[in-house]
């Protein structure tokens, strides 16, 4: 008697329920879409494509000697923004919420071996480029190889994250304060631009996943590009004061002729300012597959690391050996996207995997099953 009066009970609430139609399901699946965060496309890899140009664009410069005023207009513009935007995208596939051994573990294969390689390579280079001694700083890293280490203690700084709902509240504002602490500090092992460049590493990791679908509306895709101009005029019409150090991120506040307060604030100013560009950027790359653009833009370390040494050259021997030849510089210009295309092409990959990833390199490889 007990089990009919339930069941009847249950048939009578089901008469009184609203039916879940194909259309409603559908509904519930699309926001459901919407508010996941998207995998790995080929927007991304077009992105980091960008981004890897861009970085290489502002080592070599953009008319340098040919055209002055433009090269360093130009050179401002691109700082204001490229390492923001590059750092974004570093932190766009790290995982909140990893053990510290998985950590380590990758990064000491993905980036520390790397980075212990290529700074004896920096030193042997200097050595031979401009006769100084082959001697390893203790207190600071050559030439962009900050990048590598400070990559390494972001992965750390956000262990925490997703596991305590506080420590992901108060991420935010903790990254905020070590960017406004960032120029009090000695810029030991870059430990400066490691501060002041985690928020926009934060902001990659926890925002950008949710506004990804976002970015690609049409009307939001015409604002980036305003705001993206709108910027760029800025920085062009503030050229005059030479805003590169501070953009630089990489001094400390004393050594800027600024006192704590004013100089946090600059820093903030600047470092939102960038983020902002970087996000408008990010808007107005092509989410469509395209092609070697986008297979390449999955191995922008390449490109990174490679134009480094690179760089090195173009700074101390061939620029100064060609001061009266512009038309060296305007090679160097139109050099920058093929050169990096080459850098992360499957040739060069090969060639230099030893010290890109020599652990990946030294791996044993799975022999291919035989086939009967």
């Amino acid at each position: 008697m007990f089990g009919q009066g339930l069941s009847s009970d249950v048939a009578d609430l089901k008469q009184h329920l609203p039916s879940t139609a194909p259309s409603d399901k559908a509904q519930m699946s699309a926001v459901t879409a919407e508010n996941k965060p998207t995998e790995r496309s080929a927007w991304h890899d077009n992105v980091r494509f960008v981004a890897i140009c861009l970085v290489v664009a502002g080592h070599w410069g953009i008319g340098r000697r040919w055209m002055p005023e433009f090269d360093a207009i130009s050179n401002q513009m691109v700082y204001s923004f490229h390492m923001a935007l590059f750092v974004i995208l570093a932190g766009r596939f790290s995982k909140p919420g990893g053990s510290l051994s998985t950590v380590f573990r990758q990064g000491w294969g993905q980036l520390l071996v790397p980075l212990g390689l290529f700074i004896t390579f920096d030193s042997l280079l200097m050595h031979r480029l401009t006769g100084a001694p082959s001697v390893i700083s203790t207190r600071a890293f050559p030439y962009g190889l900050w990048f590598l280490a400070s990559l390494f203690c972001w992965r750390l700084l956000v262990l925490p994250l997703g596991r305590w709902r506080t420590v992901d509240v108060l991420a935010g504002p903790l990254a905020v304060v070590l960017l406004a602490a960032s120029g009090l500090v000695p810029n030991v092992f870059s430990l400066i631009r490691t501060l002041a460049f985690f928020p926009a590493f934060l902001f990659g990791m926890a925002v950008l996943p949710r506004i990804e679908p976002t970015l690609r509306r049409p009307m939001v895709r015409c604002f980036a590009a305003m705001w993206v101009v709108a910027g760029l005029l800025l920085v062009a019409y503030q050229s005059d004061r030479n805003l590169k150090p501070w953009m630089l991120q990489a001094s400390r506040y004393a050594d800027m002729g600024s006192d704590q307060f004013r100089g946090a604030a600059i820093r903030i100013g600047l470092m939102v300012f960038g983020m902002v560009m970087a996000v408008g950027i990010m808007a107005l790359v092509s989410a469509r597959n395209l092609g070697v653009v986008s297979r390449l833009g999955r191995y922008t370390l390449y490109a990174y690391l490679l134009h480094l040494p690179v760089t090195r050259v173009l700074r101390f021997w061939l620029f100064p050996n060609t001061k009266d030849q512009p038309l060296v510089a305007v090679a160097v210009t139109l050099a920058i996207i093929p050169f990096t295309m080459v850098a992360m092409s499957a040739p060069v990959r090969r060639l230099t995997q030893p010290m890109v990833e020599p652990i990946e390199f030294v791996r044993p490889r799975p022999s291919p099953s035989r086939t009967r």
